[in-house]
């Protein structure tokens, strides 16, 4: 019996072609990209709701953004190979670096460059040689471990870091300033935590940042004998060893508001 099968010339058999190596490593650095923009999304909406803790939230948003670095370099490799051999691979990579160098510039802008200008430091105050102190509202107990527990050397950095954060004086009485000054803290969104108009005091807390870390404040009202009234305030962060300078600037704008109303 004939057989009459034949093979055919392996020029004939048809065959898939492999995707190019730029190709393959521009599509890895975009998912790479991505992935990181996912990460960092997730984790900081989470942290913003509480769902997990803000400094663990805030921790994957750093880890996120070397990821992002490393797409970025990976999505510049492949560009850069497209380019050379004239094959597939460059616009994903491109994407990849641009994702991943806008990752960074945003991270850049809003932690690193605010960090850079202030001082390394959560508690800020108009009285650093006597401080407003929190009755209603707990201080926490790592207040000053940064300091190794040494007051001086927190009122030194202080003084030279924030040397224009001083108390005001509002020509009210101090029962007057202080429902202002509520008023004011309602209006900013603060929770009200202790009010008493009779002893000039009280205490609120606050939100930073997109994560929404609190950040407790107290407002005292003093009354001066010509009968105007001398403001001081407080703001301490619950977490973290820098505020990235939201405390001052919170003083700095409430204060301002507030001298406007005498």
């Amino acid at each position: 019996m004939t057989d009459n099968t034949f093979a055919l010339p392996a020029a004939a058999i048809p065959s898939r072609r492999q995707p190019a190596w730029s190709w393959r490593i521009g599509v890895f650095a975009l998912g790479g990209a991505v992935l990181a923009v996912l990460i960092a999304g997730l984790m900081l909406t989470l942290a913003r709701f509480d769902v997990i803790d803000k400094l663990t939230g805030f921790g994957w948003y750093v880890k996120s953004n070397y990821i992002g670095l490393a797409s970025a370099l990976v999505g510049l490799i492949a560009v850069v190979w497209a380019s050379a051999r004239k094959t597939p691979g460059r616009l994903a990579g491109a994407v990849a670096l641009v994702i991943g160098l806008g990752m960074a510039g945003v991270f850049y802008a809003m932690v690193m460059a605010p960090a850079q200008a202030a001082p390394f430091m959560h508690d800020v105050t108009t009285d650093v040689a006597d401080p407003p102190q929190f009755t209603a509202l707990p201080l926490r107990e790592d207040n000053l471990d940064q300091y190794d527990g040494d007051i001086e050397a927190w009122r030194a950095m202080h003084r030279e870091g924030y040397p224009d954060i001083q108390p005001i004086i509002v020509n009210l009485p101090p029962a007057e300033v202080l429902a202002r000054a509520r008023a004011m803290a309602e209006d900013r969104g603060w929770d009200v935590a202790a009010y008493d108009s009779a002893s000039g005091h009280m205490e609120a807390t606050a939100n930073a940042g997109y994560l929404r870390f609190r950040d407790d404040v107290i407002v005292e009202a003093t009354p001066i004998a010509d009968g105007s009234t001398r403001v001081d305030m407080r703001s301490v962060s619950r977490v973290g060893g820098s505020d990235l300078g939201y405390n001052a600037a919170r003083i700095r704008e409430f204060l301002i508001d507030l001298s406007r109303a005498g």
